[in-house]
């Protein structure tokens, strides 16, 4: 006689005539990540749809078309997300009504760390790596040309002889606190090398508008000032999420232009001030490279 757990799980016993059943495959993590994606989209909808009839009540309920709509939009807010793309800028240039936009960027603002954190950006799959590339080096090529070589996109590996020389400041910047006093660093190190006093001033400006942008775009960095001879190398490392390719060409060549409010003048400013800014940037952080003419002022070579 079978026992109770052989007859629960077909083993043991003597008749060959009960067929083993196979389990079926467990769920794929794709279905899981797919089951993900969708809840994110109902919810954003759902909550844009409760934001929408709270404001216009007297309109009464939305149409399913209007609803339809909704869930495009959400669909196009998690897609921007997982493609690491600036999501500022494309709801910025999405044409929607005024209440879309507003409630759109609304939401977003609400759960945005929780949308990065379940769709983290980086899973591109070979072909995509790519074209990556391609798409990198257009970008690069083209902000060198356009800002007649003061802004050079570079690879991390690059950064690397950037430091080659004597380092003369370095600051490790963590919190508010720690901003004044990286600048009183770098400009005690400069009056040390024997860089100018109206030099000094411009540098300082420029070093403080970098380092002030670490900590509203990442929770830590690193000033590094070396001293290359023939120029001063300025570096602000951080360890934020990078900057999107798409918004470089605004960020570079439109004055004031910003996706957050703090961003201001940033890169126009150092390009004017500087003789050459470079940027390395990636989802693990970016570096951004200030190069000046040497102590003496004598003019040297950009980076081609």
């Amino acid at each position: 006689m079978k026992t109770f757990l052989q007859k629960l799980f077909g083993l043991g016993g003597h008749d060959t005539n009960v067929q083993s059943q196979e389990l079926p495959p467990p769920p794929s993590m794709r279905s899981l990540r797919e089951h993900q994606r969708e809840s994110a989209i109902e919810w954003v909808a759902s909550r844009m749809r409760q934001l929408l009839q709270t404001e216009c009540r007297e309109a009464g309920a939305l149409t399913d078309d209007e609803k339809k709509y909704l869930i495009y939009l959400a669909s196009c807010l998690i897609e921007w997300v997982e493609k690491d793309l600036d999501v500022y800028l494309s709801i910025k240039e999405m044409p929607l009504s005024d209440k879309h936009h507003k409630y759109l960027l609304k939401v977003y603002e609400e759960v945005k760390e929780e949308i990065r954190h379940c769709f983290p950006p980086g899973n591109t799959e070979p072909m995509e790596q790519h074209e990556d590339e391609a798409v990198w080096r257009v970008y690069r090529d083209v902000l060198h040309a356009v800002t007649q070589k003061k802004f050079l996109l570079i690879r991390e590996g690059e950064v690397s002889s950037f430091r080659q020389g004597d380092i003369i400041c370095e600051a490790i910047i963590k919190e508010r606190s720690d901003i004044p006093r990286a600048r009183d660093l770098a400009k005690l190190s400069l009056l040390e090398l024997g860089v100018s006093a109206s030099s000094i001033m411009s540098h300082l400006l420029l070093i403080s508008e970098a380092i002030t942008n670490v900590l509203k775009h990442a929770n830590e960095g690193k000033l590094t000032i070396v001293d290359a001879k023939t120029s001063l190398h300025v570096l602000v490392e951080d360890t934020g999420p990078g900057f999107p390719l798409k918004i470089l060409p605004y960020t570079t060549l439109m004055a004031g232009y910003s996706t957050k409010k703090s961003l201001g003048q940033g890169f126009t400013l150092m390009m004017k001030m500087a003789e050459q800014v470079l940027l390395s940037t990636s989802s693990r952080g970016s570096t951004l490279i200030l190069v000046f003419h040497g102590k003496e002022g004598a003019k040297h070579e950009s980076i081609v």
